[in-house]
């Protein structure tokens, strides 16, 4: 019992913690958040942030490890077989991924939002559809750089960005379709003619 009250009270500061950092974060750049600042938001003491984050950009990159577990479980559930007739399914629940966590992601996406995130976002999403579309979709050239998937990704990416930073303006379902109708048709048609 007294294990499982440590426990609540753990994921409790934890959430609170995360929570000023989100706020901080649309604030100002993270080199700019201190220890002192953000424990003073989250009302909880400095060792409390310490027994669990050697410092913010620690805290930062725990975070988004957290989203990125996340979105990699999602994605985990849509096997390569799925995805041949279409692409919306995946894309609703990616959609839906964003909304569910606009907090942290337009804490990230905003203008003091972290480059390396998107980085670390593009390489997670390049790589799987690398190794899963192939077969599926013509992407291209496999050596060397992969221009087709790059702008394929960086177009999703900056459709999502795009709708978090309006606020939402669309449903998922309907943002789904325009970004499958515009992936499907770009590698259908023009990625079979550029190698």
């Amino acid at each position: 019992m007294a294990e499982q009250r440590q426990d609540r009270r753990v994921r409790r500061s934890k959430a609170q913690l995360r929570q000023a950092l989100i706020q901080l974060l649309q604030e100002k750049p993270v080199e700019e958040i201190t220890v002192r600042e953000l424990t003073e938001r989250a009302d909880v003491n400095r060792g409390t942030f310490y027994s669990h984050y050697q410092n913010i950009y620690h805290m930062l990159e725990q975070v988004e490890n957290e989203l990125f577990d996340e979105l990699g479980r999602l994605l985990d559930a849509y096997p390569p077989h799925l995805l041949r007739d279409e692409l919306t399914p995946i894309l609703v629940d990616v959609f839906r991924f964003v909304r569910s966590n606009s907090q942290l992601c337009l804490a990230l996406m905003g203008a003091w939002g972290e480059g390396d995130f998107f980085r670390r976002l593009d390489a997670m999403i390049y790589a799987r559809c690398l190794r899963e579309w192939q077969g599926i979709y013509p992407l291209g050239s496999l050596d060397g750089p992969n221009y087709c998937l790059e702008f394929v990704i960086a177009g999703a990416v900056g459709m999502a960005r795009s709708w978090a930073l309006q606020g939402f303006p669309q449903a998922e379902e309907e943002l789904a379709r325009l970004a499958d109708r515009l992936i499907s048709s770009g590698l259908a048609g023009t990625l079979q003619h550029f190698d």
